[in-house]
């Protein structure tokens, strides 16, 4: 909490939304989300306090987050970026008093048994006027608690897609023939070595074959010259 206090007295919540802004529009192949992340878990440790959700609404942060988030939708890679940032900007949006003079309906129907305690007798035994209203707005909250402490736990945590197949072996493709065996049939033979077993034709003999000179080789070797002049 005083960190938070900090960074907002030297206003550091704008630049860490210029930093985040920077990021998200040069990392545009998605290498470096953990830096882009961090970032936002910063801006959202500063917004625990009202301090810092009002700094944040005063730099312009829920357009900011809004817009780079609409950006980032259709890219699943980045879902953690826009988990965060939708918990940021639900955390600081501005909360208002409900717009009614009364929570009572208009239209009035007696009870059979009335509650002698209770929230039922409470209404009932107010006067007509009287403004029943919760008033939980930002404007009504004058002074801010000590023990102001963040309860609601990261959705990007525990955020699985329901649709990521996980299982290797329906990700492996089948490998069906185009054709039917029948009509491959024709081609066997210019691959005999698919069907033929090589291993019982003597291919290669072992024994030296005996050198037998070829007759047409025999006689002196002539050498033709030039004749003499």
């Amino acid at each position: 909490e005083t960190n938070a206090r900090r960074a907002v007295d030297r206003g550091y919540v704008h630049m860490l939304l210029t930093i985040y802004v920077d990021w998200h529009h040069h990392d545009s192949r998605h290498r470096y989300m953990l830096i882009r992340k961090g970032v936002l878990q910063c801006i959202k440790s500063i917004t625990n306090i009202k301090l810092g959700r009002k700094a944040f609404i005063d730099a312009n942060g829920m357009k900011i987050l809004y817009n780079t988030s609409q950006e980032c939708l259709a890219v699943r890679t980045v879902d953690p970026l826009v988990n965060t940032s939708s918990l940021i900007m639900r955390k600081c949006f501005p909360k208002n008093r409900l717009p009614l003079p009364t929570i009572k309906s208009a239209f009035h129907f007696q009870l059979p048994v009335i509650p002698a305690s209770g929230p039922v007798a409470q209404m009932y035994n107010l006067p007509p006027d009287v403004d029943d209203v919760v008033d939980e707005s930002d404007d009504n909250d004058d002074a801010e608690t000590e023990s102001e402490i963040e309860t609601e736990d990261d959705k990007d945590q525990s955020f699985k897609n329901g649709d990521i197949e996980t299982d290797i072996n329906k990700l492996k493709p089948k490998q069906e023939l185009g054709r039917p065996l029948e009509e491959l049939k024709m081609y066997e033979q210019f691959f005999p070595e698919l069907t033929e077993n090589f291993q019982e034709c003597d291919l290669v003999s072992k024994e030296p074959k005996p050198f037998v000179p070829d007759a047409s080789l025999g006689g002196p070797i002539v050498v033709p010259t030039a004749g003499e002049e």
